[in-house]
């Protein structure tokens, strides 16, 4: 569970549970939600260019991934488990699905923010024999009614996508006061070896 990010770091110079979360799963949520966004685009707009009437005609867009990247997108999605009944890790065959749904009450009204249009559900398989998904979108707090609004899914792109993007990312160091003095001390140590061994 640590390694996914669920499970909070004691005594931290650094938020680990949120640095491990922009690593597994950041990505992902910021690919998806910039996705959802440009269909949401392309559905509204009346001049189509090629590219938006490709999106406009997708129903469904699919990812094939591990079980570990499902685990991920659970924390990515703001879940503080991935774990439902028996399983401990998400089964073979096991399947998130995210609806782009449209608010009919405002459907003919002009709204003043896109989240007003627009929210996610939020579907879970536990595995490939299931034949009806758990509606797991109304275990987030802020996701009780019909959906999760896209303003939810935006604020967690937000917080968790790469920066400037995922490869520079990955070769930040990750680093704070403590953890600036623990690896100078680290890199002297090694090049006292290093001079020890070439004597």
């Amino acid at each position: 569970m640590a390694v996914f990010g669920f499970i909070p770091f004691k005594n931290q110079q650094i938020n680990l549970q949120l640095e491990l979360a922009k690593i597994s799963s950041g990505a992902l949520i910021a690919e998806i939600f910039d996705r959802l966004i440009l269909k949401i685009k392309c559905q509204n707009i009346v001049n189509l260019t090629k590219e938006c009437a490709e999106i406009k005609a997708q129903k469904f867009y699919t990812y094939s991934t591990h079980d570990t990247t499902v685990a991920s997108l659970f924390l990515g999605l703001g879940f503080k488990t991935f774990i439902f009944d028996e399983y401990s890790l998400p089964d073979f065959g096991s399947t998130i699905v995210l609806e782009l749904w449209e608010n009919e009450n405002i459907k003919n009204a002009v709204p003043t923010k896109i989240d007003e249009h627009y929210y996610i559900k939020i579907y879970y398989y536990k595995s490939y024999s299931v034949d009806n998904p758990v509606n797991i979108g109304k275990m987030l707090p802020k996701c009780k009614e019909k959906g999760c609004p896209i303003s939810y899914l935006a604020k967690r792109a937000d917080l968790l996508r790469p920066r400037p993007d995922f490869r520079t990312y990955c070769h930040q160091l990750v680093t704070s006061n403590a953890v600036k003095f623990n690896n100078t001390l680290i890199i002297m140590l090694i090049s006292v070896v290093l001079l020890f061994l070439k004597n």
